[in-house]
């Protein structure tokens, strides 16, 4: 329906905002940045307000997801999966992901290293384990086997387990050794890299 833009009104509860008013009716509301470019007085075919509002969407869809990466780090996945939720239309997120991907807001490469840095620092993780948490991120395998290429994993293993072993003290080598095993299985660690973290924390604990 065309009509002639009568006002133009920031919102009280977003003023990031406007409400757009059509011979004197409220008809949609767009962001500031497009509502700029719109004079009370203006014209306004059915076509021209449906085109602004899919720049709108397009918009909202950037913003949002640079929102969502205040918090941390997302993979491409995990962008995808907000838009779904949030209900944007698949032309708007393809839209709002290329920008992401073009100013590098969004790198699955990045991400996945990211990801490994900050597992090995806090809460270790083999390479089973962190290629099943990489997968569950949507990280493509080709993706993972580059980041996870040369990845060696005795020293997370070891940090993992080294606070644990004067709680350990104690046990006989069989319950220390199932001890280990168990907890660094539940991590991802493969059989080879536990078997040697055993041996060290055995030595290691037979010195004292």
């Amino acid at each position: 329906m065309n009509g002639c833009i009568t006002a133009i009104a920031g919102q009280k509860r977003n003023r990031q905002r406007c409400s757009i008013f059509i011979d004197g009716e409220y008809a949609f509301s767009l962001s500031e940045k497009l509502a700029v470019c719109l004079h009370v007085g203006d014209p306004l075919t059915s076509e021209q307000k449906q085109q602004l509002l899919v720049e709108d969407e397009k918009q909202t869809a950037f913003e949002r997801a640079l929102h969502f990466l205040q918090y941390r780090p997302r993979s491409r996945w995990e962008i995808l999966q907000y838009f779904e939720k949030k209900g944007f239309s698949q032309s708007a997120a393809a839209d709002a992901m290329a920008r992401l991907e073009r100013y590098r807001y969004v790198d699955d490469k990045a991400f996945a290293r990211m990801w490994i840095e900050s597992r090995s620092r806090s809460r270790p993780r083999g390479e089973f384990g962190l290629r099943y948490e990489l997968v569950q991120k949507g990280i493509a395998e080709s993706v993972i086997d580059h980041v996870l290429d040369g990845y060696e994993e005795t020293g997370p293993a070891w940090r993992a387990v080294k606070p644990r072993l004067g709680t350990w003290s104690k046990l006989d080598k069989n319950e220390l050794k199932q001890k280990i095993y168990g907890y660094l299985k539940r991590r991802g660690f493969s059989w080879q890299t536990i078997q040697y973290v055993y041996e060290q924390a055995v030595s290691c604990l037979e010195k004292k």
